[in-house]
């Protein structure tokens, strides 16, 4: 256990530490000795400020109770009742704020709730309301003030307490030997539960996982298990905080801090579980053919990550004693302001959603958006993601996305093709015809060429070449297959070429040079028979003993430890 993982105890500890050395009670103490129910104000103090340390009156304490009412006649169990109450208000850390109730004997109705005066939020059960002796606490509340105390006291220290011995009673900073004692032990075991429970966690997880056929990354795991750990933490120290008898102001601000570590755990358990889910729905979608789950699951990844944020963002304040209806109103003021600042934002979220409802592409496709060209790397709540072909990633708003052309060639079923080939000037007509021929009938014969719709033909005479045109469409999923596909099949027209002594041409000069030299003549170019060509035509056509429509394509071709491709991190050593 590391200090950065500990500082948060040590942080709360020391808050209890400041808090009982300060503060012993907030309620202003006037009625000491004496009784008032008058006011709920007067009412509230008669009762708090006749169970202090230094002024115990419990006769006058018991006075504003609605003990006729109760059924409670003997003195004894009235001033008992009135200490017990105290006490679940003090180890519960439910401070009541006195100079918060009205000092007045007719209180208006909108400060009331339901004709009642709630003493504490989180505990509404105990309550003032008028009577003809004035202000009292309830009879209501007083017939739930044995099962309060026995929820909150689970054992019973006061026995304990008195057999200590009195240097384990005398006070440091304001607070007892034995309290500050017993608060290191709780830590202590606190920090123990915390470690065994995520390390038991971790094991069970890890061994159902490998019971699943599953592997997950440790660090995934732990960082799902520690929440869980923390949360047993919390649940230890809860249970022992009110063990020590502090004052109200150091349990008020004990139980804030756990109860902010506790929401904090369980926001960030949610966010982790969200990452946790999102990765088993990931690892699924890439089993599938479709592209759509690919897309969907990183932005259900980041909407439930922000909701997981917003809900816990006003879980915590709520811990925190916070009125976050009052805040939410408040922030419903300056609507108009932020409406006009998260315009934009609005803007890409709906576009988001018109994205996702058209589907114009799927991760992993080969677009161009907005003169963006690249493939399809991510379709979030705010923008789209590219992956350019210089390896470069360029976020576009999806507000922009929504609204410009999207040219989509991975939706493309065939793919063009346009060549023009040049042959040398000495190429007879027949063997033009033949060689024009020879191609149509390699495209005949190669799957992924479409067979009803492609050109072959002399169309030019060139500066320096007989032009032949070459128009046809290949069917393949991806650009690596297209070239592919037409390396396949310009080996094959190549192979042609030789059989029909036909010579590829590119551009020359003729330069005549006088010489005492003896001239000598360049042969002339015999073209083959015509049965010669027929022949050799019809060699790579369907069936042909020369057609190889199946020739090895480049990933597989004659030398396999040469052309194969390798991974990312392949290269040679330099």
């Amino acid at each position: 256990m590391t200090t950065t993982k500990l500082r948060p105890l040590y942080t709360w500890a020391l808050a209890l530490v400041l808090a009982s050395a300060s503060a012993a009670t907030a309620q202003e103490i006037d009625l000491s000795g004496r009784s008032d129910c008058s006011t709920p104000k007067r009412a509230a103090l008669t009762w708090l400020a006749n169970l202090q340390d230094d002024a115990n009156h419990p006769a006058q304490a018991a006075e504003c109770f609605d003990w006729d009412s109760a059924g409670v006649d003997s003195a004894s169990v009235q001033q008992r009742q009135a200490r017990h109450l105290k006490a679940v208000f003090d180890q519960r850390g439910l401070y009541i704020d006195v100079d918060g109730l009205p000092d007045v004997t007719e209180v208006p109705d909108e400060e009331l709730d339901e004709g009642r005066i709630v003493l504490a939020r989180r505990l509404p059960a105990v309550y003032l309301e008028a009577s003809d002796a004035g202000w009292v606490i309830s009879a209501d509340s007083i017939r739930q003030i044995d099962r309060l105390y026995d929820e909150t006291f689970d054992v019973d220290v006061e026995g304990f307490v008195d057999a200590l011995p009195e240097w384990a009673k005398a006070q440091v900073l304001g607070v007892a030997i034995w309290q500050l004692l017993g608060l290191l032990v709780a830590l202590m075991l606190g920090i123990v539960v915390r470690v065994l429970v995520s390390r038991f966690l971790m094991s069970w997880v890890t061994r159902f996982l490998r019971k699943q056929n599953q592997k997950w990354d440790q660090k995934i795991l732990r960082k799902t298990a520690n929440p869980l750990g923390t949360i047993a933490m919390v649940a230890v120290l809860w249970w022992m905080l009110p063990l020590f008898r502090f004052s109200v102001r150091v349990n008020q601000i004990g139980t804030i801090a756990l109860r902010v570590m506790a929401a904090t755990a369980v926001v960030l358990l949610l966010y982790r579980l969200v990452d946790f889910g999102a990765d088993i729905f990931a690892k699924r979608a890439e089993k599938t053919e479709s592209k759509f789950d690919d897309q969907i699951v990183p932005l259900i990844r980041k909407t439930l990550k922000v909701f997981v944020v917003v809900v816990g963002v006003i879980f915590v304040l709520q811990n925190l004693d916070v009125d976050v209806g009052s805040l939410l109103a408040g922030v419903s003021l300056g609507g108009l302001a932020f409406s006009l600042a998260a315009k934009d934002t609005v803007a890409n979220l709906f576009a988001s959603v018109s994205i996702f409802a058209d589907q114009p592409f799927q991760i992993g496709d080969w677009v161009i958006i907005d003169g963006h060209e690249g493939t399809v790397m991510e379709v979030g709540m705010r923008s789209t993601r590219i992956r350019t072909f210089y390896d470069s990633v360029i976020t576009v708003p999806n507000s922009i996305v929504a609204n410009v052309a999207i040219n989509n060639y991975s939706l493309r079923t065939y793919r063009r093709q346009v060549v023009t080939l040049g042959v040398t000037y000495d190429t007879s007509p027949e063997q033009i015809q033949a060689f024009v021929e020879g191609i149509r009938a390699i495209f005949q014969n190669n799957p992924a060429v479409r067979k009803d719709a492609y050109e072959v033909h002399f169309r030019n005479f060139g500066d320096s070449a007989l032009e032949l045109f070459l128009y046809f469409f290949l069917k393949v999923d991806s650009f690596s297959e297209e070239l592919r596909q037409r390396h396949n099949l310009f080996l094959e027209i190549m192979r042609l070429a030789k059989e029909l002594n036909v010579d590829f041409a590119f551009p020359t000069q003729t330069l005549h040079l006088e010489t005492r030299a003896k001239e000598t003549e360049i042969p002339a170019r015999v073209a083959p028979p015509r049965d010669e060509l027929e022949e050799a035509v019809l060699a790579f056509a369907a069936g042909g003993a020369k057609a190889t429509p199946d020739t090895p394509l480049l990933t597989d071709g004659f030398f396999p430890a040469v052309s194969k491709r390798g991974d990312d991190g392949d290269g040679g050593e330099g």
